[in-house]
């Protein structure tokens, strides 16, 4: 279980608190991993792709060429280089002159891709059966008595004739994550809506979404104790906006925003201190309230 691990961009820079999270749940649960010495940005999913195809799969192929040249398959904790670096490995491996014309271009600075590394992300891993038994026996925290939205975002499960790990319309990988932790997984109709993070250039659109998502939680007949996400930008999006709308509309939206890996953190009885958790704008002080009655 030793894998190349790919942090990316976001998460390192903006959200370390994130990495801190990921690494100690790995470490109880006897992962291992090598760091990726020289990786650089995915690059981003959505505005690279937009402005060259064949630069933004040329960057990501030499990503997968420094973990061929570990002999290790990558991991990932972020949707959006998942979503790049997978569909790269894909789409290298079932087009040959595309790998030819990366491979032309990575030559000149001293790599080659040779296809023989996969991508994982974290969620695919930690979801399969013999996992999600290891993360029962490793509770030390019941999340018993918590009602839980999950937020599975744009990049995780599709386009789904390439990430192919989870039903692209009714994804469950996280959701039994987060049941195996004793927590309630809440229904809900926008589950599966984006958080509008990409919509930057028309900023209300991004606000229209979160105010929708944040406004049905709040609306259901559970209270909500949390929105778990497994990407930094949504993450970002969720606990920034939820509180510049509460403060333009009067409404009370107050759910704290939880990655995946701080909930298990959580539930593995790591010590609160090292998870950073009161840097968001809306602090998750009633669940861990919840949690300690």
């Amino acid at each position: 279980m030793e894998y190349a691990l790919y942090l990316g961009c976001n998460i390192p820079l903006k959200k370390p608190q994130l990495e801190v999270a990921f690494r100690e749940v790995a470490s109880i649960m006897g992962m291992t991993f090598k760091e990726m010495d020289g990786a650089s940005c995915c690059p981003d999913p959505v505005a690279t792709q937009s402005l060259s195809v064949d630069t933004w799969m040329t960057i990501a192929a030499r990503n997968l060429a420094i973990a061929e040249k570990m002999g290790l398959d990558i991991m990932t904790i972020c949707s959006g280089c998942y979503e790049t670096l997978k569909t790269t490995q894909v789409l290298l491996e079932e087009d040959e002159n595309q790998l030819k014309k990366v491979n032309s271009v990575l030559s000149k600075i001293g790599y080659e891709y040779k296809g023989t590394v996969k991508v994982y992300n974290f969620v695919e891993v930690f979801s399969q059966d013999d996992m999600l038994e290891k993360i029962k026996s490793l509770i030390k925290r019941s999340l018993e008595g918590l009602n839980i939205a999950i937020h599975y975002g744009c990049h995780l499960v599709r386009p789904s004739k390439i990430m192919r790990f989870d039903h692209p319309e009714k994804p469950t990988k996280m959701d039994a994550i987060v049941e195996a932790m004793g927590a309630k997984s809440v229904p809900f109709a926008a589950k599966l809506e984006c958080c509008g993070f990409c919509a930057r250039l028309q900023e209300e659109i991004g606000f229209k979404l979160v105010e929708e998502k944040m406004t049905e939680l709040k609306g259901l007949e559970v209270d909500v104790d949390a929105l778990i996400t497994v990407c930094p930008a949504c993450t970002d999006q969720y606990d920034r906006k939820e509180r510049t709308i509460s403060r333009k509309t009067g409404k009370e939206l107050d759910i704290p925003i939880i990655y995946l890996a701080e909930l298990m953190a959580i539930a593995f009885g790591v010590d609160e201190t090292k998870l950073g958790l009161n840097t968001r704008a809306v602090k998750p002080n009633k669940l861990m309230e919840k949690l300690k009655a």
